[in-house]
């Protein structure tokens, strides 16, 4: 028997569809976690799909829920790490970051490491409530966070750093460092020159470093969630060491489980879709055990 990994991860969750949670999930039991989760959302489907039934989860839901786990575990040294992702609202993101703050404090000598992927939106326009951003900027400034993966739209949003070129990218990432102490940031997408890059931030070896990924013309929901998913099992394998060889073998899976998924859509459809309402993760998991992107070309962003 292998190494027992457990993972708490803390987003919304569909009855159908790969976002949130159901696309967290399955990629990181894969490799070996054993996940529990805390669902910030029941719905039946994505809002991607143009209509859905269920509910979002309330305050005094995730508490119980928080309250339940902890009569149970030791929740600060039974789960080696934490996932924080999509919540619909600012009460029940202050709630979750209440719970979290005395389980992942520094001095505790098994804190699990925490992941924050600071979901606010997109392409210039917030898909939650604007009081999210507070919520995650109070919490951040505490110095807890280890990793987080915020888009441009987000790391714009809480630095109030305009990202355009690699120069503003490397600004905006110290600044997010001066302003949060987060050791490791990505930035998860910036279009730059024609191009899309992923843009790292490391404090510890203080590099920042891009790395080009090829784009597909279309649009992918739970692509985010997925890339966390993957990057927070490479993270904690190399040690918790943020570097382009881990961010490398990130994009490498993650764009060949989106050409999986692409190329499906297209054969079944008859047509180039412009969008992919659910990511094949499950029918891609072989991709999950492939070693690549270790000689991706990478850009060590100096000034």
């Amino acid at each position: 028997m292998g190494e027992v990994k457990p993972l708490l991860s803390i987003s919304s969750y569909v009855a159908h569809g790969y976002v949130g949670n159901r696309a967290m999930v399955f990629p990181l039991q894969y490799h070996g976690w054993d996940v529990d989760t805390v669902n910030t959302t029941h719905y039946s489907n994505h809002p991607g799909y143009g209509m859905f039934k269920g509910q979002k989860s309330s305050p005094e839901l995730v508490e119980s829920i928080f309250q339940g786990l902890g009569n149970i575990l030791d929740i600060s040294s039974y789960y080696k790490v934490i996932v924080v992702g999509y919540c619909p609202s600012a009460a029940v993101m202050n709630t979750i970051y209440k719970d979290l703050e005395p389980i992942v404090q520094k001095a505790s000598p098994k804190r699990p490491i925490l992941v924050v992927d600071p979901v606010l939106g997109d392409n210039g326009r917030l898909y939650v409530p604007e009081e999210l951003v507070l919520a995650h900027k109070d919490f951040l400034t505490k110095g807890l966070v280890d990793l987080t993966t915020p888009n441009q739209f987000e790391l714009e949003l809480l630095t109030g750093t305009h990202v355009s070129d690699f120069t503003s990218a490397r600004k905006a990432l110290l600044h997010f460092y001066d302003m949060y102490k987060v050791p490791n940031v990505v930035l998860t997408s910036v279009p730059i020159d024609g191009k899309m890059y992923c843009v790292g931030f490391s404090s510890a070896s203080q590099t920042v470093f891009a790395l080009e990924f090829e784009q597909i013309n279309c649009s992918f929901s739970g692509c985010g969630d997925l890339f966390t998913a993957l990057l927070t099992n490479a993270f904690h394998e190399s040690g918790c060491v943020l570097n382009p060889i881990v961010l490398g073998s990130v994009l490498y899976k993650l764009h060949k489980v989106l050409q999986n998924s692409f190329e499906d859509e297209w054969q079944k459809t008859g047509q180039p879709p412009s969008m992919v309402k659910d990511i094949r993760i499950v029918s891609s998991r072989k991709v999950l055990d492939e070693a690549g992107g270790h000689s991706w070309p990478v850009k060590y962003i100096l000034e």
